[in-house]
């Protein structure tokens, strides 16, 4: 999903319903892929520039700031769990990640974070998905990011949560619960860019 204006990494021929417009922080981001920076960020960066690899760190800031900006809800603190949710596909993926976040941002179960989510066309749908009755037949699968935990711009995400409907919050909540009680302990690498791979069902 693209702006308009000319990406690096995403498709500009669709627009975000709500795009993030998000600033990406290479601090909580360095937390996540620390291998993205130092040394192997270097050598990435170098691959990317003669085409030989893939701008990860450049595909992570456009996702924050032309993706389109959905509800996510705390499923589960221990383990650490977050249901993702799009209206596109109308389902959640669940996404798992460090259980010290649970602390770091004062995470309770029920806690209402921010997804900003790309999409994909391939052949059939994420198998990990459980598509709801509102689908809108255009992708088969998407990535999911969580905005809370890549950026310092709080303002800007708690504006984007406030316009989010009281139903797709609640949506979400119910969507991840009953995903985790169909699907104990089965979730998404919640990092980003690992976090499109399915999980195994």
């Amino acid at each position: 999903m693209g702006t308009g204006n000319r990406a690096q990494t995403l498709d500009d021929s669709t627009l975000a319903t709500a795009p993030g417009q998000i600033r990406l922080s290479h601090d909580k981001l360095r937390v996540l892929r620390p291998e993205l920076y130092g040394i192997r960020g270097i050598w990435n960066t170098a691959l990317a520039f003669f085409r030989l690899g893939w701008p990860q760190r450049t595909y992570i800031e456009e996702q924050l700031e032309c993706g389109d900006s959905r509800a996510a809800v705390v499923i589960s603190t221990s383990p650490l769990l977050i249901a993702a949710y799009t209206d596109e596909l109308d389902c959640i993926a669940m996404l798992r990640f460090p259980d010290k976040f649970v602390s770091q941002y004062h995470l309770s179960k029920g806690s209402r974070l921010l997804t900003v989510n790309c999409y994909g066309n391939l052949p059939d749908y994420d198998p990990d998905l459980v598509l709801g009755p509102k689908l809108i037949q255009r992708w088969t699968g998407f990535h999911p990011v969580i905005a809370d935990f890549l950026t310092d711009d709080g303002d800007r995400v708690d504006a984007l949560k406030n316009q989010i409907t009281e139903g797709e919050w609640e949506r979400a909540l119910a969507m991840g619960t009953e995903y985790a009680r169909r699907y104990p302990n089965v979730a998404r690498d919640g990092r980003p860019v690992y976090s499109a791979t399915p999980a195994h069902v």
